[in-house]
């Protein structure tokens, strides 16, 4: 891709990428547990495969003069051992590799990827066909590889596809919700992860009134509940991205996502039944993601980037508003907990692939001490706490509870200590070209 094709970033990117520096950025992870050690080799393949159907997934972030921008490029990304690299962030690369890594460890193989390049719902539709692709080689597949994906509708800005100009624009959130106090050891990034069967919180869900995230969601507000160090009295506040997919159409594998919330207000009383949570927050979901509301908050989305005045602001005096910005609606949310529904594989594969993970990264630098994340496959869901603060507790209660409701619960743990030292990449000269020029000043 020698004439430097490029993209402009999506609303969402620009905000996710506004907090990004050489130490930090918003990154998930997504995890397969195959039933034989995983074979680098084959997966590169598999990677290289996918390429012409996903090129916004293999691109990278640049700073431009207005904004920033995604730069598509011809080479593969990192594909080395899990001790290397696993869950390290992706920030800023030098040397021009897209902005996922896949690592692997025995059986298992994961998918980190910046925010900036999609959301979970469409980063993992590519993890989904990577996935299935390497079964595919090592059951020995031949052949060229050809998929019913077009590339141009992967691609899509679909916030700037759905963005009315002149319509009404939802308001801003502007209640500060209830913190824990942060005590973060530095660079260090722990999960826990629980497992429970789908069926079960389906139905005792549906015995509610409830859907399965209202359901979860009870719970987590309920453990910050017991867990705090003395009275609330801010509201207990869960941001709940939302996949847009499901009201408007597109195939984009870019970021699509708005955030909902569901609030409880606890006023000093710390003595809640989960059934009166279940009251106050049942239907609230509802209420927010009518077709009418979810336009109004594509329209707010879409009018902060096209302000006539900001569009005109460089981006190095951008960034600080941005930021403050962004961390300013994160001082809204108690935590965040996203769901991302069923992980949809093949059948074939339901032997080889035995379980699915999904990881909701590092979210100190915005405020957040612990994010929680959930997938489902095979009749399990996996939902993952993903913290950097030294306090468990509220994980730790949120599985007493799911216990004490008599779900059948299976817990682990995972740790990353601090990032492993690395040798940084040497940064690779760009030739000047007229593209490049374009998309460092946004035309």
């Amino acid at each position: 891709m020698k004439n430097y094709p490029w993209l402009k970033i999506d609303t969402a990117s620009i905000m996710f990428s506004s907090l990004s520096s050489p130490e930090w950025g918003r990154t998930f992870h997504m995890s397969a547990y195959f039933d034989k050690e995983i074979n680098p080799d084959i997966l590169r393949k598999a990677c290289e495969d996918l390429r012409p159907y996903y090129p916004s997934m293999f691109s990278y972030l640049k700073r431009g003069f207005f904004w920033n921008y995604l730069a598509l490029t011809d080479k593969m990304p990192e594909i080395c051992s899990e001790d290397e690299k696993c869950l390290c962030p992706i920030v800023m690369k030098k040397d021009r590799t897209p902005d996922f890594r896949l690592t692997y460890s025995e059986n298992r193989v994961t998918m980190d990827c910046s925010h900036s390049l999609g959301d979970g719902m469409g980063a993992g539709r590519f993890a989904e066909a990577l996935i299935a692709r390497y079964n595919e080689l090592m059951k020995g597949a031949d052949g060229k590889y050809v998929s019913a994906q077009n590339p141009s509708e992967n691609t899509v800005n679909a916030f700037a596809e759905h963005y009315k100009p002149d319509g009404e624009t939802a308001p801003e959130v502007t209640t500060k919700a209830f913190h824990f106090d942060e005590k973060y050891e530095n660079q260090n990034l722990k999960l826990i992860f629980v497992e429970l069967p789908v069926d079960e919180i389906k139905k005792k869900a549906k015995e509610k009134g409830l859907s399965v995230t209202e359901y979860y969601v009870s719970v987590l507000i309920l453990s910050v509940i017991k867990t705090a160090d003395k009275p609330i009295n801010q509201p207990v506040v869960i941001g709940v991205p939302v996949n847009l997919r499901g009201f408007f159409t597109t195939k984009s594998v870019r970021n699509f996502t708005i955030q909902s919330h569901v609030s409880f207000s606890p006023g000093g009383r710390s003595d809640y039944s989960l059934d009166e949570i279940f009251d106050a927050v049942r239907g609230q979901l509802k209420q927010q993601l009518t077709a009418d509301n979810v336009q109004k908050t594509v329209n707010k989305y879409g009018s902060l980037v096209n302000n006539p005045v900001l569009r005109i602001v460089p981006n190095v005096i951008k960034l600080p508003v941005l930021k403050k910005k962004q961390r300013g609606t994160h001082e809204c949310m108690t935590s965040i907990f996203t769901n991302v529904g069923v992980c949809t594989l093949p059948e074939e594969l339901s032997k080889s692939v035995t379980a699915v993970e999904l990881v909701n990264g590092d979210a100190s630098r915005y405020g957040l001490g612990v994010t929680t994340s959930a997938i489902s496959y095979n009749g399990r869901l996996s939902v993952c706490f993903s913290h950097t603060n030294n306090n468990t507790a509220w994980c730790e209660s949120c599985v007493e509870i799911l216990k004490d409701l008599g779900f059948s619960v299976n817990t682990y743990t995972r740790e990353r200590k601090g990032f492993p030292a690395q040798t940084p990449p040497k940064k690779e000269k760009e030739a000047l070209c007229a593209d490049r020029l374009k998309a460092y000043f946004n035309i």
